[in-house]
């Protein structure tokens, strides 16, 4: 039976790319071309106008309905806390003409809980995937300002991640943490110093945010996560241990273009990186780990680091990239296009996953495995979910220069470590087969509400 779907997601392409906005393509086209319907809403810009105005416009990409909002900085301020009215009126005048049944969320980055809230209203049945830490961390990435691991909200702390938003509490925090978390716990047992810093009202947000998320989720229907380790973390933090879990890879190979076979050239280890280039996917910890190698290897073995990604996003990040980068047989290529990444792939060696933070699990190395690549990854969040030591891959410390110039250095030592590393690589199952388990999944949860209504 052909469903109605409202689908939810902070971006849709084409002006941005990332993981969840390729898993909502995906999942848009797939049930489209099945005789689904689907509306996606996203949003597309931010602006400096006034709080109170909310704008949109409908449009079709690649056969997709698509509504694109524009939020003002305001509105996105508020929105990291949890909430948007003006979004929220509009979804519900949405769901009263496209009438969907069933709404899923791919994170709340952005549109927060509104579609949730929305579909609770109006009894619609709810699916959420977890891409990232939206409900449990206000900026997504459960990773303080000093760099330090965070396992879950606590709101003296999330001011503290807030306020390193500023680049100059941010700069303070990373150089001084031993005197800014004391301080931050002291504005908030001290009302005369917190209402200075706006503390009260800050935290009283914060714990309202903790609440009020936990709570939403903890209402819908099913979970459609990318991995286990993004549950358990919920978990930790108040997801119930009774929501249905339904872990899906969403990675469609018919995205990419067919690479064309490269023989490998036994007298060069050629690795890589592909994607954002942001400090939380630990590109530095990389380079840094790299010069090392250059410093300290002596052997006959050639080798090569090529780095992949956009370095326009962050300008500040990209000038530090660039310095570390100063070698022969280091070269930053800028940006690519996503079709083209299993030939890139097909000229690397073995791909690097760097990242620093709890990360859930970086598309790429689905990517790497479909490719026929092994990955060498941060022991750390989803990467150990996929990447298994000594059999697909290799697993070095987080944020370890020094373990990650380990982990490459075996890579020039032992001549058949990649090689076999690379035959035990297992490509992601077929999408059609995730696609087919989630459109039973919308009428599995979907059945008992559409009885109940009829009841009623």
């Amino acid at each position: 039976m052909p469903l109605r779907i409202l689908l939810a997601v902070h971006h849709f392409p084409p002006t941005r790319i990332g993981g969840a906005e390729l898993i909502a393509l995906r999942i848009a086209r797939w049930l489209g071309a099945r005789g689904h319907a689907v509306q996606v809403v996203c949003v597309e810009t931010l602006h400096a106008d006034a709080p109170d105005n909310l704008t949109w416009r409908d449009e079709e990409y690649q056969g997709v309905a698509v509504r694109r909002y524009a939020l003002s900085l305001a509105q996105r301020t508020a929105l990291l806390h949890f909430e948007n009215a003006l979004l929220e009126n509009n979804l519900h005048a949405l769901t009263e003409t496209f009438r969907p049944d069933v709404v899923h969320v791919i994170s709340g980055y952005l549109m927060g809980t509104a579609p949730l809230n929305v579909a609770f209203a109006h009894h619609i049945p709810t699916v959420v995937t977890l891409t990232d830490f939206w409900f449990l961390c206000p900026t997504l990435q459960l990773l303080r300002g000093d760099g330090a691991l965070c396992w879950g909200p606590e709101p003296v702390e999330c001011m503290r991640c807030i306020a390193d938003e500023r680049r100059a509490f941010r700069l303070l925090d990373q150089n001084a943490p031993r005197i800014t978390r004391p301080f931050w716990h002291a504005a908030a047992a001290h009302p005369t110093l917190g209402a200075y810093f706006d503390v009260p009202d800050t935290l009283s947000i914060l714990r309202e945010r903790q609440r009020v998320c936990i709570e939403a989720l903890n209402r819908v229907d099913a979970l459609a996560p990318l991995t286990h380790w993004v549950v358990e973390m919920h978990k930790r933090n108040g997801l119930s241990d009774t929501l249905p879990v339904h872990k899906l890879d969403f990675f469609d190979l018919a995205d990419f273009a067919t690479p064309t076979p490269q023989p490998r050239a036994d007298d060069e280890i050629r690795f890589g990186y592909l994607g954002q280039i942001a400090p939380i996917k630990g590109v530095d910890v990389l380079l840094r780990a790299f010069q090392k190698l250059n410093q300290t290897y002596r052997g006959a073995k050639k080798f090569s680091l090529t780095v992949y990604g956009n370095l326009n996003a962050t300008a500040r990040y990209a000038q530090e990239l660039k310095r570390l980068a100063q070698a022969p047989n280091i070269f930053l290529r800028g940006a690519y296009a996503h079709r083209d990444t299993l030939k890139l792939l097909n000229e690397l060696d073995a791909v690097i996953v760097p990242s620093v933070w709890h990360e859930n699990v970086p598309r790429v190395i689905f990517e790497a495995f479909a490719a026929k690549r092994p990955a060498l990854g941060s022991r750390i969040g989803g990467i150990t979910e996929v990447v298994t030591d000594e059999r697909n891959g290799l697993l070095f410390e987080r944020g370890d220069v020094n373990d990650l110039a380990r982990v490459m250095r075996r890579a020039l030592d032992e001549p058949t470590l990649l090689p076999r590393l690379a035959e035990q690589t297992q490509p992601p199952r077929a999408f059609q087969q995730d696609m087919e388990e989630l459109v039973r999944l919308y009428h599995q949860i979907g059945a008992p509400r559409k009885v109940h209504s009829e009841n009623v």
